[in-house]
């Protein structure tokens, strides 16, 4: 993604200015969060899109730094439900400063978003933002009540996945087309492949669960298995019949040993359930495909292709 370093740098910036507290474990706690990394996808997506319109720099920087602290602060609340001490290989707020302290940076950084989306959005755009916003808390929801069920389908994973991550794809590619004056087909292309490619995305991350360097990932391999979050791949091996009753009885249980997990992972990559998941995250990014060759060509859509074949061979 080093074609958009500018623009992170730039982005990377603006987020710090306009986060500033007076008090001094927020900026501590946003500077790691800042300075933690990040591919800056969903705000280079506001960027990319909004090219293709009436196109205003100051107003779009503002829009894309909101959606990342809206980003952040789900990450934050993520991280504090999971109690996760790494992230990127980085502490964790929660884990750094203590759960009560991480509810405060998660809510400073949602106050702050919306800040920029208040004094930047329409009132189509705020609404839509809004809808969003519900929806993903609603996908959250889910995930966590589906926490050891052993029993969930594709079906469900892919309904949890388009609320918990692929909305706010389709969000971004939306609000930087919709605030730039676009309309009609270009506003349905552009949210549509950002939806799409939010689906490959998301389904990318669960397959490096399994497979991904943990120095690259910055997770432990079956990280989201262990904490009860069953994917595409552990879907895909329950309904496998040659590993299905073993994976049922290692599932049931709940509290999984390192043993256990590196069983169930052993299984996952021995069966066809990557390829199975791997097949279907490659549907949805063609699917988002199909919606960039109705762009018009130019630096935009070539932009849209660099990340489409970054996504598609992506390790991190």
């Amino acid at each position: 993604m080093t074609r958009f370093n500018d623009f992170r740098i730039e982005l990377n910036n603006y987020m710090k200015k306009h986060c500033e507290s007076r008090r001094d474990i927020l900026n501590t706690a946003i500077s790691d969060l800042i300075n933690g990394g990040g591919k800056r996808l969903r705000p280079i997506m506001i960027n990319i899109a909004a090219s293709f319109g009436n196109y205003n720099k100051d107003k779009i920087i503002q829009l894309a730094s909101g959606i990342e602290l809206l980003h952040m602060a789900t990450l934050v609340h993520d991280d504090i439900i999971d109690e996760g001490k790494l992230r990127r290989g980085r502490e964790t707020a929660q884990h750094r400063f203590g759960k009560n302290i991480a509810v405060f940076v998660g809510d400073y950084l949602l106050a702050k978003s919306y800040i920029l989306f208040s004094n930047n959005l329409s009132r189509k755009g705020l609404n839509s933002l809004n809808k969003t916003v519900r929806l993903i808390c609603e996908g959250e929801i889910a995930q966590f009540q589906e926490k050891y069920n052993y029993h969930v389908t594709v079906r469900d994973y892919l309904k949890r996945i388009r609320r918990k991550t692929a909305l706010l794809f389709g969000l971004s590619t939306y609000l930087g087309a919709y605030e730039s004056g676009l309309r009609d087909n270009l506003l349905h292309h552009l949210y549509n492949f950002g939806l799409e490619l939010g689906m490959s995305f998301q389904i990318q991350d669960d397959l490096l669960d399994f497979t991904g360097d943990e120095e690259k990932t910055g997770k432990k391999v079956g990280q989201d298995m262990a904490a009860g979050i069953y994917t595409l791949p552990v879907i895909c091996l329950l309904e496998d019949g040659n590993y299905q009753k073993k994976a049922w009885q290692l599932l049931r249980q709940g509290d999984f040993t390192e043993g256990d997990i590196k069983q169930i992972t052993k299984m996952v990559k021995e069966s066809d359930s990557l390829n199975r998941s791997k097949t279907m995250g490659e549907r949805f990014l063609t699917r988002a495909i199909k919606h960039l060759k109705s762009l018009p060509a130019g630096k935009p859509r070539d932009d849209l292709y660099y990340i489409i074949d970054w996504q598609s061979s992506r390790e991190k």
